[in-house]
């Protein structure tokens, strides 16, 4: 997810995506386009990808198939604008999760975990949903675009906690470990929520991964040679 980082896709990847027809610009419009992804979402939470169809969306929230088609040309530009909506929102979640209060600074090793605590918690919002975003998103046109752009804004805010942390850190190639730390925790969060959901508590999961990327980045080493 991180640089899983442009705040959005160049014009030249956002012409490939099945993008919305036009965009709303009143407030009556911006309610029918939400009223269309609630709709979207709840028929690929409830009933599968199988069971979502420009008609049914349109049914399931209210408005004319023709209402419709003014915003999406088809089943996978809804998908496509969901999945981004999705994304966004996960977004929200990390970048609330980096914020620090400067009158009250983290220690490192709580910042680590205040991230990774987010980090699952991303994942678990909704888990329905995110299965089949996960798996269908990359098969649409575009897809692709859209799931990077994701990983590209994750990966951006670990790249640029490493850097303010360097000094801390064991000597290490920063675009490596944003590389391995953000492919490792997201590997992990996700088959924890979506494949494996009652083998290990939030708790104990966040322990771990605290233990993995400290460990990773030299952090305990550092401790005990500081003490020594």
């Amino acid at each position: 997810m991180l640089a899983f980082f442009n705040s959005h896709l160049s014009p030249m990847a956002r012409a490939r995506t099945e993008s919305p027809r036009k965009r709303p610009t009143q407030a009556r419009a911006q309610a029918t386009v939400d009223a269309i992804l609630r709709a979207t979402a709840h028929i690929l939470r409830t009933a599968g990808w199988d069971a979502c169809n420009t008609n049914a969306v349109a049914k399931r929230a209210g408005v004319s198939i023709g209402s419709l088609y003014q915003y999406f040309p088809s089943k996978e530009a809804l998908v496509a604008a969901l999945a981004e909506q999705h994304a966004d929102e996960g977004l929200a979640v990390l970048l609330a999760a980096v914020q620090d209060d400067p009158a009250r600074p983290r220690s490192l090793e709580a910042s680590v975990r205040h991230y990774l605590r987010a980090m699952v918690m991303v994942h678990a919002v909704d888990p329905k949903l995110h299965r089949v975003l996960v798996e269908q998103v990359p098969r649409l046109k575009g897809g692709r675009a859209v799931v990077a752009r994701g990983s590209e804004q994750s990966a951006a805010l670990v790249r640029q906690w490493l850097e303010t942390q360097r000094a801390h850190l064991r000597r290490v190639d920063l675009d490596v470990a944003t590389y391995l730390l953000v492919t490792a925790v997201e590997a992990v969060a996700h088959l924890q929520v979506l494949e494996r959901p009652a083998q290990l508590d939030t708790e104990t999961l966040i322990d771990e991964l605290s233990a993995l990327v400290l460990g990773y980045l030299g952090v305990g080493a550092r401790a005990r040679r500081a003490k020594g």
